[in-house]
């Protein structure tokens, strides 16, 4: 599988998100020399209405194995692969796309995860 290599950048002082891959650098590039401004990967994933799924995403996830509980968690990138942190109970999931969906994003909508 060939996954397509994307990032995103949150720049504070315009309140949005910008996105960018490798060939297109535009005013986004002069903020991937500051570590103010964290650089986030596309996981290669859509979420179960199509949107593009990248680090540093609140994901909405439902599982079997909790009795169609949902939970909310961030996607991070760790140990080699990209997982959910859920934080209740510290469950770490790995979950297919169909089960789960953006819900916002670390940088906007942090209130959705409770346990931060």
């Amino acid at each position: 599988m060939n996954r397509e290599l994307k990032f995103r950048v949150y720049i504070p002082d315009h309140e949005k998100l910008c996105y960018f891959n490798l060939t297109h650098f535009d005013y986004s590039d002069r903020y991937l020399s500051q570590h103010l401004y964290p650089v986030q990967q596309y996981t290669g994933l859509k979420d179960k209405n199509g949107v593009e799924i990248y680090e540093g995403d609140i994901v909405k996830a439902t599982s079997d194995q909790y009795k169609n509980e949902n939970f909310v968690g961030k996607v991070i990138f760790d140990e080699g692969c990209f997982l959910t942190w859920i934080n209740k109970n510290d469950i770490r999931g790995i979950w297919g796309e169909d089960d789960i969906e953006v819900i916002g994003n670390i940088f906007e909508s942090k209130k959705l995860l409770n346990n931060e």
